[in-house]
């Protein structure tokens, strides 16, 4: 199994105390982490925690509504197209992780039965916990450039 490092470990819990929540997929969140850092696909993983955030909140919108409200297809359909996006995108972040690991994840995430199903929808959450963190630290270093820029 990959070891996580002790910045990925901070990460996830950066992460938790600024969402408030902990992550249910903590050690396969820490694992996408350290794929992406040690391969430099960080870029990847920021497209499978934004795809990932569209299937989070469309399936959201998909329990609310329910599967006669108008737009339903749609929406269904989209998320369909998205989750296999997720599916491929992560599949390219494990392409060079160990078997074990990716052995894991198959089972766990990518394959075709309702537990698997579960595991991914607990696994958009996590991403999106982990893109809305991005988001804040981007935020952050932007109004902290503007307040440089500003008193420069």
């Amino acid at each position: 199994m990959l070891t996580i490092s002790p910045a990925t470990t901070a990460l996830l819990a950066a992460i938790e105390h600024l969402s408030h929540t902990p992550l249910v997929r903590r050690t396969e969140v820490g694992i996408l982490i350290e794929l992406s850092v040690q391969q430099k696909m960080e870029r990847t993983l920021d497209e499978l925690s934004f795809y990932a955030k569209f299937c989070h909140k469309t399936y959201g919108v998909m329990q609310r509504i329910g599967p006669r409200a108008e737009g339903f297809e749609k929406l269904a359909h989209e998320f369909h197209v998205r989750v296999e996006q997720c599916k491929e995108v992560m599949r390219q972040l494990l392409e060079h992780a160990s078997e074990d690991v990716r052995q894991m994840f198959t089972a766990r995430f990518l394959t075709l039965t309702p537990t698997s199903f579960g595991n991914l929808l607990e696994l958009f959450a996590d991403l999106t916990q982990y893109k809305n963190y991005r988001l804040d630290e981007e935020r952050g270093r932007s109004s902290a450039g503007e307040h440089d820029a500003s008193s420069g």
